[in-house]
């Protein structure tokens, strides 16, 4: 998987070297050559000089045929500002964005973008929310034990009840997407091709969600 790094800082060069050490192919972003030192010499990605927010710059990074970006600066509008180029400009499928001020979060969420914040969740929470396929998720609660978290419905997963995809103590249907109305599914709620399940994960399940709900809801 090809991810997108924009900020080498503390948390920028932790998740980079996490990422590359699970053998993804990474590239970080930063203004400042100096800061790529935070990667340390183990570090087998690679690194380009430059504005986050630059075109050309995300470019040189290969963002036009990335897997993941993630903004992870400490200026909130460097953060929006590269998340919505990588996903309006190169069509990144899974984008986040680091917040650090709780007051910008709703701004983020307005325009689409999947946050986190820096003092609640670890690395392996934000890698969770770039590798888990075309599953998109939204809000990590409390520490980061559990996950908020969508996904598409297949047509071969039409007419099964949403309470079929329930794992007790592990994952809870929150709510089903359907033509643009949330709807609280109960006990006989038949799910239809098209719809949006949202779900609640734990942490540890997250990784191996994929692979739980079958190819076609993944992709």
């Amino acid at each position: 998987m090809h991810v997108v790094i924009v900020g080498c800082g503390r948390v920028g060069s932790r998740l980079a070297t996490s990422l590359a050490v699970y053998g993804h192919d990474v590239v970080v972003v930063d203004r400042r050559p100096d800061a790529f030192a935070n990667l340390g010499a183990a570090f087998n990605g690679s690194t380009v000089v430059g504005v986050g927010i630059d075109e050309d710059v995300l470019r040189r990074a290969g963002t036009e045929h990335a897997d993941a970006f993630a903004a992870v600066t400490s200026e909130d509008a460097v953060n929006v500002v590269a998340a919505q180029v990588a996903r309006e400009v190169f069509g990144v499928p899974r984008v986040v964005a680091r917040v650090n001020d709780p007051a910008n979060e709703e701004n983020f969420r307005e325009f689409g973008i999947a946050t986190f914040s820096p003092t609640d969740l670890g690395a392996a929470a934000v890698i969770s929310m770039l590798t888990l396929g075309h599953v998109q998720v939204r809000q990590a609660m409390g520490a980061g034990e559990v996950l908020l978290v969508e996904f598409p419905v297949s047509a071969r997963r039409a007419g099964v009840a949403a309470a079929a995809l329930e794992i007790p103590g592990k994952l809870r249907v929150a709510a089903v997407l359907r033509g643009g109305i949330a709807h609280v599914p109960g006990g006989d709620f038949r799910l239809e091709a098209g719809d949006t399940v949202v779900a609640a994960v734990r942490r540890d399940l997250a990784d191996s969600l994929p692979a739980l709900l079958g190819e076609g809801e993944t992709g």
